[in-house]
């Protein structure tokens, strides 16, 4: 690994919990049963980010491995916040599983498993989410694409899907629930939290957010800004490091570099 960030929070905890959070891998692996469009797409976008990551001298795949058997070795939960498959192809869906199965890891997905910018035609991108959210949710039934939590040492671990810059209503409604443990929560999810807002300088229009939609996302943020139970949001997305206080909250939110670059968090919670 060619960087590790240290993370510490404080909590109050009689025992440690770590958690090593790998985000952004960007594995553009692609099978047989790939179409050449797809094949040509991800060898281009595999030298995108080998230019961007430095020419770092192990692939997406192999920090991918590396990560884990640090997890393992550190005794910390292995957190995957996002953005693991640069496009979604059977390649990419083989390797993602030929490297986590049989580890234990928590997931919570990002934008480019499921974005559009690898189909070519209007019809193609027609329901595209729909369709590639379904497809990873039955590739992986081990994972609740929507929302996870887990108990550790007195912490509350939860991944909440922002995936598209916003909620959705069961994640809401989950989270909720969530709450009423009463138990500190450390929060993963694609998306970042800047000065309030999800992933954006200001709560800018998007143009296909519904009524609907705003309304479930102020929520969950007012939720979680509001909250004295969460004590960190951690996040990926941005290819870079982030460390910042949320306005009118009482926790800090973190935005971590890309796996593709050789870079991993390491959260001590204590």
């Amino acid at each position: 690994m060619e960087s590790i960030l240290y993370t510490p929070i404080e909590i109050g905890l009689e025992k440690p919990v770590k958690i090593l959070q790998v985000t952004d891998v960007h594995l553009t692996k692609t099978n047989d049963q790939d179409s050449d469009y797809h094949k040509d797409l991800q060898t281009k976008r595999f030298d995108t980010f080998y230019k961007e990551g430095g020419q770092p001298p192990k692939t997406p795949s192999e920090y991918f491995e590396e990560a884990i058997k640090m997890a393992e070795d550190m005794g910390a939960l292995l957190m995957i916040t996002g953005d693991v498959m640069d496009i979604q192809t059977y390649g990419n869906i083989e390797e993602f599983h030929r490297i986590i199965d049989g580890h234990d890891c928590m997931f919570t997905p990002g934008g480019h498993e499921m974005q559009k910018r690898c189909v070519r035609t209007m019809e193609e991108a027609d329901n595209y989410w729909e369709a590639s959210r379904k497809r990873l949710q039955e590739a992986f039934p081990e994972f609740d694409m929507d929302f996870s939590s887990r108990v550790i040492g007195g912490v509350n671990i939860i991944c909440a899907d922002n995936s598209l810059d916003h909620y959705n209503a069961r994640t809401l409604s989950l989270f909720k629930e969530e709450l009423k443990k009463g138990l500190p929560i450390v929060l993963f999810s694609h998306d970042p939290i800047v000065c309030g807002a999800l992933n954006v300088w200001e709560d800018e229009k998007i143009p296909y957010f519904t009524e609907e939609d705003y309304k479930i996302r102020h929520e969950m943020i007012d939720l979680i800004k509001s909250s004295p139970l969460v004590k960190a949001y951690f996040a990926g997305h941005w290819h870079a490091q982030y460390d910042q206080a949320v306005p009118d909250a009482s926790f800090r939110s973190y935005a971590t570099p890309g796996l593709f670059k050789g870079v991993c968090r390491l959260i001590e919670l204590k």
